[in-house]
C-alpha cells in the first residue's frame, strides 16, 4: 500500500500540480487549489484504509475456515512439496514431477499470504490508533 501511495504521490500527483501550474497563474490560487487536491487525495486515502480495515476485520470475525483458510491452504503446498522432494524418494513412492505452474502458484500464495498477514497487522495498528483519535 505504501509503494502505491509513493508512487500516487510523486508521479501522478507531480503530473497534476504541474498541470495546474500552467492553467492558474496566480500564486494564491495555485497553492489554495494543490491544498485542496492534496486534502481530496488525504481523504480518499483514509477512506481505502477504513475500506480494507472493515474487510479484514468482517474475514476475522467469520467462522473458523474463513479465518484459516490461507493457512490451509500453504500447508498443503507444504505438503506436496515435502512428498515430492523428500518423502517420495526416500521411500521408492510413487511421484509426479512438479509443474512450473505448480511453482508459479505457490510464488503467488506466498506472497498472498504474506501481504494478507501483513495486511491484517497494519489494519490493527491503524484501527487501534483511530480509536485512540477519537476517544481524544
Amino acid at each position: 500500500m505504501n509503494k502505491i501511495w509513493q508512487w500516487l504521490t510523486s508521479n501522478v500527483l507531480g503530473e497534476i500540480f504541474t498541470g495546474v501550474d500552467s492553467l492558474i497563474t496566480s500564486d494564491e490560487e495555485r497553492l489554495a487549489l494543490k491544498n485542496k487536491l492534496q486534502q481530496i487525495i488525504n481523504e480518499k486515502a483514509l477512506e481505502s484504509e477504513k475500506i480494507a480495515t472493515d474487510i479484514i476485520q468482517t474475514e476475522a470475525k467469520g467462522n473458523w475456515l474463513q479465518r484459516s483458510w490461507r493457512p490451509i491452504i500453504m500447508l498443503s503446498f507444504g505438503f506436496v512439496v515435502l512428498y515430492s522432494k523428500f518423502i517420495a524418494p526416500a521411500f521408492s513412492l510413487p511421484n509426479a514431477e512438479l509443474e512450473p505452474d505448480f511453482w508459479e502458484l505457490l510464488r503467488l500464495g506466498i506472497g498472498g499470504y504474506v501481504i494478507g498477514r501483513s495486511a491484517e497487522k497494519i489494519a490493527t495498528s491503524i484501527t487501534n490508533k483511530i480509536e485512540i483519535k477519537r476517544k481524544k
